[in-house]
């Protein structure tokens, strides 16, 4: 057995032995010369045609030129580059770049907004938020229904503050109040790590002591995932229904105006309150013979009631569209899909900007003045000017005396309010003016509230903030062009141009998209309702 196997295994040998040896003195005859030759070449500049597509990079390597010079940056082929030895010093990129001369500009530093203060020195100091006006208490026990109130929280604390202490004063159970912390710092400020000008500033104290909690997003949302937060939230802890409202809003019960409220007891309480006239909509909305329905709007969605399965049903809103537009896509879904959504008053809400000097005023406190920075009744007064024609300065002049005499109608209230508090009619008026102050100039600083806090540098999480509010930017415009593509059509008015649910992603374009984005243009600004400019 043995013989017969050598006898197979010996020619084999002898013929790749041979083969073999002539491949080693090939090697060792030609290498030498190989290399020799190759380190004479001299490279010309090299054309990337990688995806960069760069010019006029030379090889990164030491060595001898075809002339004898040397090239600084080339390596004999033969002496490949140690890379773990660290006396050999690495040129910087650029250096190795024909004509990178390349000088960093930076933009002008921004414009400072004022540091912000204490607005609420009750809970600063206090352990527990001023008292309820008594007509606005809230019902003793708790009614039936689950009533959760959901705010988003992002930037702005003082503006945060104001909104939930309105809500309170004007009658809704703190404990059914539900700040849904979404700043993307993670504990940062459970565990008071943030300072009060960081934008995301949130004082979990403060918010404790009003009786509210406080759930965080596990990282910064957008709006349109933010509000599928909600309903994830919503599963998560069996509420078929519940309230959201955004954060820069001011209500109040409305103490002036009775409204049909079969649950309310009219003759042992002169007004429903805001909570009140919510849970009998709530309760009329879930009565027989009423449509399906999915949102009620008061004063469109800056407080709205939602119907967590309605919006599960028809997906959810889409969080391809990250800010605008993400509102009309999703009441747009629910309206073709047969729901109703729709609209009344429960109580007064106003879009603000502005915060009250003193909280305290919501809760009628005695000495807790309804006033504001930028109030137009103090500012307007010396912003007239006394130059112009006859008939225009005795118009001017009218004016100022106009305006001096509500200067000194609200220097009077003082005294009153200093010694028994704030009044309903006053603090409607003050609201008022805050909510006409965010809109002037057709409302194109609504949303500078969202950058008053530039502080926090040291703080961990830190983000510039006219970064971040140029970054969101970007995802809003992004967020209009999906909806364009998604509809074809650029802007809400879909229901006035005949478009349909089954129509998502399946229509061309109505516009040049070489001549403009999906963001511009168009019939943006326009209601999804209504089809008009809103």
């Amino acid at each position: 057995m043995m013989r017969t196997v050598s006898n197979r295994v010996l020619p084999l040998a002898a013929r790749y032995g041979s083969v073999l040896l002539a491949a080693l003195l090939v090697y060792y005859v030609i290498r030498e010369p190989l290399n020799a030759a190759v380190s004479n070449i001299s490279f010309p500049e090299t054309h990337a045609t990688g995806p960069g597509n760069q010019k006029n990079i030379r090889p990164v390597t030491d060595g001898e030129g075809a002339n004898g010079e040397v090239l600084k940056g080339l390596h004999p082929a033969s002496a490949p580059e140690d890379p773990h030895d660290k006396s050999i010093k690495q040129e910087p990129i650029s250096d190795a770049i024909e004509g990178a001369n390349y000088v960093k500009k930076y933009k002008p530093d921004p414009t400072p907004y004022t540091p912000i203060g204490d607005h609420f020195p009750w809970i600063t100091h206090s352990e527990a938020p001023p008292p309820v006006p008594e007509n606005n208490l809230p019902p003793h026990p708790h009614v039936d229904e689950a009533t959760p109130l959901l705010v988003g929280f992002t930037r702005n604390w003082p503006l945060l503050l104001q909104c939930i202490s309105s809500y309170i004063a004007a009658g809704w159970p703190p404990s059914d109040i539900y700040v849904v912390e979404n700043t993307g710092t993670f504990h940062a400020n459970r565990q008071q790590e943030l300072d009060l000008q960081n934008p995301f500033f949130l004082n979990h104290t403060a918010l404790a002591k009003l009786g509210v909690k406080v759930m965080a997003t596990p990282t910064l949302l957008s709006f349109a995932q933010l509000q599928n937060f909600f309903l994830h939230t919503a599963l998560e802890h069996d509420w078929k229904f519940f309230w959201w409202s955004h954060m820069d809003v001011l209500v109040f019960s409305d103490e002036d105006v009775k409204k049909n409220d079969r649950d309310h007891d009219w003759d042992h309480d002169p007004y429903a309150t805001i909570y009140e006239r919510c849970v009998g909509l709530l309760r009329y909305l879930n009565g027989p013979d009423m449509p399906p329905w999915a949102t009620h709007f008061f004063e469109y969605d800056h407080l709205a009631l939602v119907n967590r399965d309605a919006y599960l049903e028809v997906g959810a809103w889409d969080t391809h569209i990250p800010y605008y537009a993400s509102d009309c896509d999703m009441y747009l879904r629910l309206h073709w899909a047969g729901y109703w959504q729709p609209q009344s008053e429960a109580g007064l809400v106003f879009d603000v900007a502005a915060v009250l000097d003193d909280i305290a005023a919501l809760f009628r406190v005695p000495g807790a003045r309804a006033s504001f920075k930028g109030d137009p009744v103090y500012a307007t007064v010396d912003s007239i000017p006394n130059t112009g024609s006859e008939p225009k300065q005795k118009e001017l002049e009218l004016e100022r005396a106009h305006k001096e005499a509500e200067q000194k109608r609200e220097d009077d209230m003082w005294p009153w309010v200093d010694k028994h508090g704030e009044t309903f009619a006053h603090l409607v008026e003050v609201a008022t003016r805050m909510q006409d102050a965010k809109l002037v100039d057709e409302g194109v600083r609504r949303n500078s509230w969202q950058g008053r806090q530039m502080g926090g540098q040291n703080d961990p999480f830190y983000q510039d903030a006219e970064g971040f509010s140029n970054g969101l930017e970007t995802l809003m415009d992004a967020g209009r062009r999906v909806f364009a593509d998604k509809w074809g059509h650029r802007g809400c008015d879909l229901l006035a141009m005949g478009i349909e649910g089954k129509d998502a992603w399946r229509l061309e374009r109505d516009w040049d998209v070489t001549k403009s984005p999906g963001s511009e243009g168009g019939n943006w600004g326009r209601d999804w309702m209504t089809g008009t400019s809103g």
